[in-house]
């Protein structure tokens, strides 16, 4: 998979999804190049394409997240569906997320807008998820530490803006700033429960469920320290089976797991350096 060098401590997308044209499974990642690009790399049916594609263009570094759209009326996305990256441009006062597009059926990148957000601080990283309706939802920290949520459906077509306290606000208490966010949704898309993660204000693991956007913040056996200069993922299967991936506080890659009633871990999913490329 020898793609387009990535600059340094570029951020990370990813979508994936199983088509419901052959059920085939595909995985889109998306990085920033050395002149500040966004390029994607493909996975289809078990094999990374070969090399990586530019999509747009940027001035900075810039956090991203990615969703596959299944379109309008459908639950599951088609072999070369839609796709949306956000991302955060802090070239704007104040800071805005932005969002750009390809359509189904097409390779072609084009601006979309603004995704509207309360109080986005310009050092916010985000998340991303869709689920049956389709809907959309990104994941984003304010000004006060908070983690929010912005929200559109299919429908009307319109985003809906937090309007500040208890309102879309996920992590029910500050984060710390700067945190990196992972959200994910279960793998059949149709039921409006995300899994949204985070650090909290003391560097430490925190995560919540979000059915029908009201949240219900995860209850953890101990606390489980994270390399404040690093980043996060969340993987969902169902309700009962979800894994956290983040940078430990030595450096390493952990990963938690929760079985529907309990979380365990941490277990050591990555012991190299994650600066070596060659590391095991």
């Amino acid at each position: 998979m020898a793609s387009t060098q990535a600059v340094t401590s570029t951020a990370l997308a990813c979508t994936f999804w199983v088509d419901r044209t052959n059920s085939d499974p595909h995985i889109r990642v998306y990085y920033q190049s050395s002149n500040f690009a966004v390029h994607e790399v493909k996975w289809d049916k078990g094999a990374w394409k070969s090399g990586s594609s530019p999509v747009f263009n940027l001035n900075s570094r810039a956090p991203l997240a990615a969703i596959a759209y299944p379109g309008d009326g459908q639950t599951t996305p088609g072999p070369n569906p839609e796709i949306h990256i956000y991302f955060v441009d802090n070239t704007s006062s104040p800071p805005k997320i932005k969002d750009w597009k390809k359509s189904e059926n097409s390779e072609v990148w084009s601006y979309v807008g603004e995704v509207p957000a309360y109080n986005l601080t310009a050092v916010s990283n985000l998340g991303a998820a869709e689920y049956s309706d389709p809907y959309i939802r990104v994941y984003y920290q304010d000004t006060d530490g908070y983690i929010r949520e912005s929200k559109w459906n299919s429908w009307d077509k319109k985003w809906v803006v937090s309007t500040g306290g208890s309102d879309s606000n996920i992590s029910q208490n500050p984060a710390r700033l700067g945190t990196p966010i992972g959200a994910d949704v279960e793998n059949g898309h149709y039921y409006p429960r995300v899994t949204v993660a985070w650090q909290d204000a003391n560097s430490n693991i925190a995560a919540a469920s979000v059915n029908s956007d009201t949240s219900t913040l995860f209850t953890f056996p101990k606390t489980y320290p994270a390399s404040p200069s690093g980043s996060l993922t969340v993987a969902m299967w169902n309700q009962n089976k979800v894994h956290i991936y983040y940078d430990g506080d030595n450096d390493g890659i952990q990963k938690l797991e929760y079985n529907g009633s309990a979380w365990s871990g941490p277990v050591n999913s990555f012991t190299g350096d994650i600066t070596d490329p060659n590391a095991d």
